[in-house]
């Protein structure tokens, strides 16, 4: 498992939409079993999340808001697993373990697999998602 960098950031939405934050985590890396390859490579993902803010006036206590390392902690099961089938499962994996926290309304996936070969064409994948009702 490599360093990643992660940032947040506070948004006020017109129109009294609720307030939200957004979470970078940029660079995070680990070493995956893909399908087809006998080595494994070092996958990069790079997530922007759109937070749910819990208001003005929300208690000093880390429970209030979201945490990356919640994140990375799911990121780093996806990446243990076997036989992964390529970069579009690990961003739609990806994408739904980032949604499975309650906070998060939107995420956005890139994924980076080094190529098989020195010298071939890296594989990837983005996609964005957005909580149902959220739109």
């Amino acid at each position: 498992m490599s360093d990643h960098n992660a940032e947040r950031a506070v948004t006020v939405q017109p129109g009294g939409a609720p307030l939200t934050y957004t979470i970078l985590v940029r660079g995070f890396a680990a070493a995956v079993d893909m399908a087809g390859r006998s080595d494994r490579p070092q996958v990069r993902f790079d997530l922007t999340l759109t937070v749910t803010h819990p208001g003005p006036g929300f208690p000093d206590d880390i429970a209030a808001v979201m945490s990356y390392e919640d994140i990375v902690e799911d990121l780093r099961r996806l990446c243990a697993e076997s036989g992964v089938p390529g970069p579009d499962y690990l961003t739609d994996r990806a994408a739904d373990l980032c949604l499975s926290h309650a906070k998060v309304r939107r995420v956005q996936v890139d994924v980076t697999v080094p190529a098989a070969v020195p010298g071939g064409p890296a594989a990837g994948a983005s996609l964005t998602r957005v909580r149902a009702g959220q739109e």
